[in-house]
């Protein structure tokens, strides 16, 4: 029977090899699916995704700081403000 099995879009991946690959680590970070998680010593520290997929991530706008990083992901990109952002913002600092 033939192999059948799709590569994992997540790495687990030590901060040497970060420290070592990241040109074609942000490339791969440029994927939707791609995520990398980042470990010391073996041990879990943190997750990398790209803008784009955080952008995704954090629509649905459930707190000030998420809302904020997305509004400046979003004008970094180019993708400038858009009014639903700004409702998006004005509606989690109500609360």
């Amino acid at each position: 029977m033939a192999d059948k099995s799709v590569e994992s879009p997540v790495r687990i991946i030590g901060s040497r090899e970060l420290h070592q690959n990241l040109p074609s680590i942000l490339n791969e970070l440029q994927k939707a699916d791609v995520r990398f998680v980042l470990t010391v010593h073996g041990k879990p520290k943190a997750v990398l995704i790209g803008a784009e997929s955080f952008l995704n991530l954090v629509s649905d706008r459930k707190s000030p700081s998420e809302t904020l990083v997305g509004l400046q992901l979003s004008a970094l990109l180019g993708g400038g403000l858009r009014t639903a952002d700004i409702d998006g913002f004005e509606e989690t600092l109500g609360e």
